[in-house]
């Protein structure tokens, strides 16, 4: 298992321009393109292993690539807390035919908060 320490605003973004992408059916690369990023740039975003993140520079440009009225549109719960702490898992994702392919989704096991010191 893994541990990443996050702000819980960043990581309500991330998860709610990953869950509008897909419900929208743009690929990750595909959003990169209309953000005028590196190709690879949403997926490392997506990547809880990654340090990147998008920044309020970013906004903007994400509720216009995911044609969206607003920026609060990408905020639909408020965060309550500073920082977390995620412990999540890699864990390969499957083909079609059901075998392991070597691409992985990362399962989270338990979100705390961190305690600031």
């Amino acid at each position: 298992m893994e541990k990443k320490v996050i702000s819980e605003i960043d990581y309500l973004l991330i998860e709610e321009v990953k869950a509008l992408r897909i419900k929208k059916g743009i690929s990750k690369a595909k959003l990169s393109s209309k953000l005028k990023l590196a190709g690879s740039f949403v997926g490392k975003v997506e990547d809880l292993s990654q340090r990147d993140k998008y920044s309020i520079r970013h906004l903007p440009l994400l509720v216009k690539a995911l044609g969206l009225k607003s920026i609060g549109q990408l905020f639909p719960s408020t965060p309550v807390k500073n920082m977390i702490e995620i412990t999540y898992e890699k864990i390969p994702k499957l083909n079609k035919d059901g075998s392991e392919s070597k691409q992985f989704v990362e399962k989270i096991i338990q979100i705390i908060e961190v305690e600031e010191q």
